[in-house]
C-alpha cells in the first residue's frame, strides 16, 4: 500500500529533513524529520497531501518520495492469504475494501466497478464463500465516495457497506453508507462522552 510506503519511508529515513517542494509544492519545502515526533507529523501530512491524487500520480509520488529518503521499504506490510485465511478460521468476518484504495468519487462507474468487484471477486476466491460487506476507502461521503459508489456497490451484490462519518445507527440508517467511528480515546470517561455525542447526532 502507498501509504505504508510512505510510512516506512518516513520512519526509517537516515535523513534529518526532506526536500519536497518541487515534488509536492511550496508546503513540502523542508519536511523536518529528525524526531518521533516529527516524523508523525510528517507522516500524516504528506499521507493527506497524495492521497486525493490518482492511482497513477500517487505511485508516482510515493515511488519518488520513498527514493529521496534513501529506504527501501519491507515487502510483507500486508496481511498474506494464509493470515487472511486464519482470521476468517477463527470467525472473524472479512469484507471488501478495493484493490488500490483509490478514492471512488473520482472514479467513473467503470473504473469504480472494477477496482470494488476485484477485490471482492478474489477475497470470494480466497475464502471460498460471498463476500458480504464493503469499507468505502477514506469513507467521508461526497468527499471519498458519492451516490454512483454507493449504486455500484448495491449492484455487485453486497449485503451492507460503511463509511467513515462518525455518528451512531438507526433503524431508518441506509445499509450501505453505515456510520462508525473508531475508539481512539484513551479512558471510559472520553469513550463515553464521545458516544454519547454521537447518539446526540443522530
Amino acid at each position: 500500500m502507498w501509504n505504508d510506503s510512505i510510512i516506512e519511508a518516513v520512519r526509517g529515513t537516515p535523513l534529518q529533513e526532506l526536500r519536497l517542494d518541487d515534488l509536492l509544492g511550496i508546503d513540502f519545502a523542508r519536511v523536518v524529520v529528525g524526531t518521533i515526533v516529527q516524523k508523525r507529523d510528517a507522516i500524516t501530512a504528506l499521507i493527506n497531501r497524495l492521497k486525493y491524487e490518482t492511482v497513477v500520480e500517487r505511485a508516482r509520488l510515493t515511488e519518488e518520495l520513498v527514493r529521496r529518503a534513501r529506504v527501501q521499504p519491507p515487502l510483507d506490510l500486508m496481511l498474506t492469504s494464509e493470515q487472511v485465511r486464519t482470521m476468517r478460521s477463527a470467525d472473524m468476518q472479512i469484507g471488501a475494501h478495493t484493490v488500490s484504495h483509490p478514492i471512488l468519487a473520482k472514479l467513473d462507474r467503470v473504473e469504480a466497478a472494477a477496482e470494488i468487484h476485484q477485490s471482492k471477486h478474489y477475497l470470494e476466491n480466497l475464502l471460498g464463500e460471498p463476500i458480504r460487506l464493503f469499507a468505502y476507502p477514506n469513507g467521508k461521503p461526497e468527499v471519498d465516495y458519492n451516490a454512483q459508489s454507493v449504486s455500484v456497490v448495491r449492484q455487485l451484490g453486497f449485503d451492507a457497506a460503511v463509511t467513515t462519518r462518525w455518528a451512531a445507527s438507526t433503524v431508518d440508517t441506509d445499509l450501505f453508507q453505515i456510520p462508525r467511528f473508531t475508539p481512539w480515546d484513551r479512558g471510559r470517561f472520553r469513550f463515553g462522552a464521545r458516544m454519547i455525542g454521537n447518539l446526540r447526532a443522530r
